[in-house]
Formats: C-alpha cells, sequence, structure tokens
C-alpha cells in the first residue's frame, strides 16, 4: 500500500522546486537536477513527485489557490455586484501584474511535464475556477431580480468578464503591453453601464 505524503510538504517542496526551475530554466531540466537544487536525494524527491508533470500538478493547484485567497482578499461583501465583478477583474489582473513572468514559467513548465495532457490541465483549472463562477452568476441573477443591475445574461456577461481578463494576460505575456487601459475601458463602458441608476 503507497505510504500517504503530508500535503503541507508536498506543497512546500513544489513551490521550492518552481523557484529553482525559475534560476536554472525549466526546459531541459530532470527530476535528479531538481533533487539536486533542493538539496535532497533523487527517491526522497520521486517519494512525493513520480515526475515532472506531477510537480506541475501541484505548483498549478497552489498557485491558482494563492490567486483565489489574493482575489477574494480585495473583495468587499457589501460591495454592489458590478462593483465586486470589477474588482474580481482587477484583481486577478494584479495577481499576475505582480509576478510578470509567472504565467510564461508556468506555460513552460506545462510544456515540459505534461506536454499529452493538456485537456486535463484546463479541466482542473476551469474545475477550480467554477464554484466561484456559479457563485458569482447566481449572485448576479439576484441583483438583476431585485432591480440592482440593469437586465443581462448573467452567465454569458460572466464569461464575457472571464475572456477579458484571459485576454489581457494573454496580450501581457504575447506583446508585453500594459493591459489595464483595457481592463478599464471594458469596465467603465461595459460593466458599470449595468448598475441600476434608481438603485
Amino acid at each position: 500500500m503507497a505510504r500517504k505524503t503530508d500535503p503541507n510538504r508536498k506543497t512546500e517542496l513544489a513551490l521550492a522546486a518552481f523557484a529553482a526551475l525559475r534560476e536554472r530554466g525549466v526546459v531541459g531540466t530532470t527530476m535528479s537536477e531538481v533533487a539536486a537544487a533542493l538539496g535532497m536525494k533523487r527517491p526522497a524527491l520521486y517519494y512525493y513527485f513520480r515526475d515532472l508533470g506531477e510537480l506541475f500538478d501541484a505548483v498549478l493547484t497552489a498557485v491558482l489557490a494563492d490567486q483565489s485567497a489574493f482575489v477574494f482578499a480585495q473583495l468587499n461583501a457589501d460591495d454592489h455586484p458590478i462593483d465586486a465583478l470589477a474588482t474580481w477583474m482587477r484583481s486577478t489582473l494584479a495577481f499576475y501584474e505582480a509576478d510578470p513572468q509567472l504565467i510564461g514559467l508556468l506555460l513552460q513548465f506545462w510544456a515540459v511535464g505534461r506536454p499529452d495532457a493538456a485537456q486535463d490541465v484546463l479541466d482542473r483549472a476551469r474545475d477550480q475556477i467554477e464554484p466561484v463562477r456559479q457563485f458569482a452568476v447566481s449572485l448576479l441573477y439576484e441583483a438583476v431580480r431585485e432591480g440592482h443591475v440593469r437586465p443581462c445574461e448573467p452567465e454569458t456577461m460572466l464569461d464575457l468578464c472571464v475572456a477579458v481578463v484571459d485576454g489581457c494576460l494573454v496580450e501581457r505575456i504575447s506583446r508585453g503591453m500594459d493591459p489595464r487601459p483595457t481592463l478599464e475601458l471594458f469596465i467603465a463602458h461595459v460593466l458599470m453601464p449595468l448598475k441600476s441608476p434608481t438603485r
């Protein structure tokens, strides 16, 4: 029977390994080199991770959890739903702006560690985000019913917000542009007009 690993230790090791990979580069790095960079023997690293793919999975999970914690810390329960959605968009962007190389490194690590599992990685990321999305959709539906938000299709609007944030992040990587003016334009001309003037 396989031994259970300590999840906290596993996350700690994954993030330490990711930090080491930032220094030495992801492409061409082996598990033996990761173990050496962490100052541990290769079997000890294999105790926690079978391969670079499992290591990538642990890093991705930790990054998404950090992102969620960062974003939720910016939200205020008393905010108007449209203001909360704008805060979510801004804080998601800010999380990655604080570490501009993070997404590029994750993509490189993905290509090296999980090259044949694109759909699995996307599904895992979506599954982690979906409960938050559904909660936001329910808040928007309620706000529309109560007249705080002009009539709109909440699911479509939320998907549009996600697409705009994702597009801003891609533009930041691919063209090196500052995505904040694009995001602020969207918030000012698409989101804010949805606030009901009578409430």
